[in-house]
């Protein structure tokens, strides 16, 4: 038995992912992230890969796979179009989902001495590997409901060039339906963010997880469009299929391709869950069955949206997110929202504290709610819950 051996210090002071400790089967989950189950295409998934194993599994079920490897890219430029990304295929590389390729992508680009700057609140499972691949500093950056402030990262960089100082090596957003706050970058600030890659030479890493739930079908450029030398962009099917396929893709520079396929070479990546996806996209209407998808989460939404306006009246503000799986909560008296958290778990009820969103844990006096992962009966039981728990804190 090794006692005195020294891990990761990352390791040891990572944020929990956002679940809870509650076994009780009458627990309302509002702080998973996760898709609603009864909408997985499981007829179409079981066919594709019962015809995926017999016509193509040979190849499939092998290190380099089969006829997938070549058609999956291909899907996702076309998805992509709408957009504004254009690219070759060989610049769509398939990973095991966005959390894999923002993975792959900081562990290319970040040295121990290195500076990732982040959106503040931001996804703490992407801070996370940014921590793990050796990043020095993650500096927050201040987000409003149009997206990242600009003037802020604009004063900070020509302050480092005037004295001298390191830039940083990447920057990560999330462009679309936040995670945490639900909120979009504007189309204004997209094209700045890209104009001061450009001028100071530095990579943004583009996390586009929920671009497809859209609940509005308008759609806007990608930070990608404006500097597709200086942005990789990332997408999962994980929000739009099921979790468990563990499929992703990443828009890769041309500068940075030949270190994506050092990293990711000896085979590729899961080619027989790779053939059953694209069969399965090749045999059904996709878009018929994402507008159900979308339709429902949007209904899903409103329900939240309701239940807490209803229940909560003037003792809360809510963006209402034209996309996505998540709401963010902000109440406008000052809260234990930690504290509110773990009452609320005695309730019967799980939400995520703002906390754990900020690189400085404040929380600002906010939750996160998710609104996809539980019915639309269970989602106003949950509020209700959670409105017990606030009046117990208060």
């Amino acid at each position: 038995m090794i006692e005195s051996f020294t891990y990761n210090r990352f390791l040891q002071s990572s944020r929990t992912m956002g679940g809870t400790k509650n076994d009780n089967p009458d627990q309302v989950h509002l702080s998973f992230g996760y898709p609603y189950s009864d909408l997985f295409p499981i007829q179409e998934l079981a066919e594709a890969a019962r015809q995926a194993t017999f016509e193509q599994g040979r190849s499939a079920l092998h290190y380099f796979g089969g006829p997938a490897i070549s058609y999956l890219p291909s899907w996702v430029s076309g998805r992509l179009e709408k957009i504004g990304i254009q690219v070759p295929v060989e610049q769509i590389k398939i990973t095991i989902g966005a959390a894999h390729a923002i993975e792959v992508m900081a562990r290319i680009l970040c040295n121990v001495e290195d500076e990732v700057w982040v959106e503040d609140p931001s996804f703490f499972g992407a801070i996370r590997m940014f921590n793990l691949a050796g990043a020095s500093t993650i500096r927050p950056f201040e987000i409003d409901s149009n997206g990242i402030l600009i003037e802020p990262l604009q004063v900070e960089l020509e302050r480092r060039v005037q004295a001298g100082e390191a830039l940083p090596k990447l920057l990560y957003v999330m462009p679309n339906y936040q995670n945490p706050t639900g909120v979009s970058l504007s189309v204004e600030r997209r094209k700045q963010l890209a104009a001061l890659a450009k001028k100071y030479g530095f990579y943004i890493l583009e996390d586009d997880a929920y671009l497809e739930l859209n609940y509005t079908n308008k759609f806007v450029p990608a930070i990608h469009t404006f500097a597709p030398d200086h942005v990789i962009h990332i997408g999962t099917f994980s929000k739009i299929i099921g979790p468990g396929v563990r499929l992703g893709w990443a828009v890769v520079p041309p500068a940075l391709l030949k270190f994506v396929q050092q990293f990711m070479s000896g085979s590729q990546t899961n080619p027989y869950m790779q053939e059953i996806v694209s069969t399965y996209l090749q045999n059904n209407d996709f878009q018929s069955y994402l507008d159900g998808v979308n339709a429902h989460y949007k209904d899903q939404r409103d329900t939240m949206v309701h239940a807490l306006v209803n229940t909560f009246g003037d003792l809360i503000e809510v963006e209402i997110p034209q996309g996505g799986f998540f709401l963010s909560v902000r109440f406008t008296q000052p809260t234990d929202v930690v504290q509110l958290t773990q009452i609320a778990e005695q309730h019967g009820v799980s939400v995520l504290n703002g906390s754990a969103f900020y690189a400085n844990r404040e929380g600002r006096n906010t939750i996160r709610l998710c609104f996809t992962y539980c019915s639309k009966e269970r989602i106003v039981v949950g509020i209700q819950r959670l409105y017990e728990a606030y009046q117990q804190l208060n």
